[in-house]
């Protein structure tokens, strides 16, 4: 197995010579009303761009940078340590716009970026999950936002990705002990996982890029759930909007001043509440027990850090049967909420059990759900003028 000494994403994209993060962008129309939405609800209206100085950390290709610097930035500075995504953003870039004067394309290890300016915008999407230390990236993210200024940023629990979880462990089980570099796995994990995607509405991302990015590249650090952001955060910045809203505020304007504002403490206590409902995106529960709530997020927890375990050590029949062990607790509490939810988890313990007794795992012989939680969550959040 891979040495986990390393940065999430970056080693691993260099390593194959990949960026893989593209989108669909064949229907531009519906590619920019995508973003549209994605920013409205966050809270802010594409006007808010025009005219603006914007940091992006983790472009990709360059696929959304499309669509905000149609909106016509000031400025636009876009930072990726990863090669192939740096060429990437500029051909992707350079197809669109004839004039990129407002554009610049740094490549560098974030950790080793620096810059004087301060952004009256800061983007960074799917990258602070899974850093060795995401509190410290987030940190320093957050350095470059100028006051009343807007960060906007991706979060994961271990709830809202326990089926990307299973998945990935199932594609281990599939792979076994073979010794296959990256790019033989995903060939070999295609067939398998293809026909669970193909039923996922919405599904804007290449079947390869998802492999590598889900299921070959290893859980290296550590997740960052939107509890984690705001309180990193707390100090100098706001929680204002998020995707999906999950947040009601029914408050008087007129009482919300002072240390009555309250708007960090307000989506968290939103977020507790309805932590369940990350699980599964097919569907959106009542409130459960909140001792049910803690005992989910520390099954998710545990198997999530099984899935660390075999991308370091290897699989092996003791670590998986432990797996079965907390997947059939788990049935039983989320059978509560959710008959969806807890068929889609017995889906997984048949195929496990089917590995334990020596069986190959295919698609057609081991059929999964289409299940994925709420897996990437959008939180912005507004610094607080000095």
């Amino acid at each position: 197995m891979k040495p986990l000494d390393q940065i999430a994403f970056l080693d691993f994209y260099k390593r194959n010579n990949i960026s893989p993060v593209s989108q669909d962008i064949s229907d531009l129309e519906k590619h920019f009303s995508r973003r549209d939405a994605l920013y409205r609800q966050c809270g802010i209206p594409p006007i808010f761009f025009h005219g603006r100085n914007v940091l992006e950390v983790g472009p990709g290709q360059g696929h959304n940078a499309i669509f905000t610097n149609y909106l016509q930035p000031n400025k636009y500075v876009l930072v990726d340590g990863n090669p192939a995504s740096i060429q990437g953003t500029r051909n992707t870039l350079n197809m669109f716009f004839p004039d990129l004067s407002n554009i610049q394309i740094i490549e560098s290890d974030f950790y080793n970026f620096r810059s004087d300016l301060t952004f009256d915008v800061v983007l960074c999407e799917a990258t602070i999950s899974l850093q060795n230390d995401p509190i410290g990236f987030l940190k320093k993210l957050s350095y470059f936002v100028k006051p009343s200024g807007i960060l906007l940023i991706t979060c994961h629990d271990h709830i809202a990705i326990l089926g990307d979880i299973l998945f990935k462990i199932i594609g281990r089980m599939i792979i076994g002990h073979e010794i296959v570099d990256d790019h033989e796995q995903v060939r070999k994990l295609k067939p398998f996982f293809e026909p669970i995607l193909c039923q996922l509405k919405g599904m804007s991302r290449p079947i390869d890029d998802w492999i590598y990015d889900n299921i070959v590249h290893p859980y290296i650090g550590n997740l960052l759930s939107i509890e984690d952001a705001v309180k990193t955060l707390d100090d100098e910045f706001e929680a204002y909007y998020c995707s999906p809203q999950f947040t009601n505020d029914w408050r008087w304007y007129k009482d919300i001043h002072g240390s009555q504002r309250k708007y960090n403490s307000r989506m968290i206590d939103s977020y507790r509440s309805n932590i369940h409902n990350f699980l599964d995106f097919r569907n959106t529960f009542s409130p459960i027990n909140p001792d049910d709530a803690l005992f989910l997020k520390d099954q998710c927890q545990s198997i999530f850090k099984i899935a660390q375990d075999i991308d370091k050590s290897g699989i092996n029949e003791e670590i998986v049967r432990n797996l079965n062990t907390i997947l059939y607790e788990l049935v039983i509490r989320v059978r509560k909420f959710s008959d969806t939810t807890a068929h889609s988890i017995q889906l997984f313990i048949i195929a496990i059990n089917k590995f334990l007794a020596g069986k190959h795992l295919s698609f057609d012989h081991t059929p999964l759900d289409c299940w994925f939680g709420r897996g990437l969550q959008y939180i912005s959040f507004i610094k607080i003028p000095e």
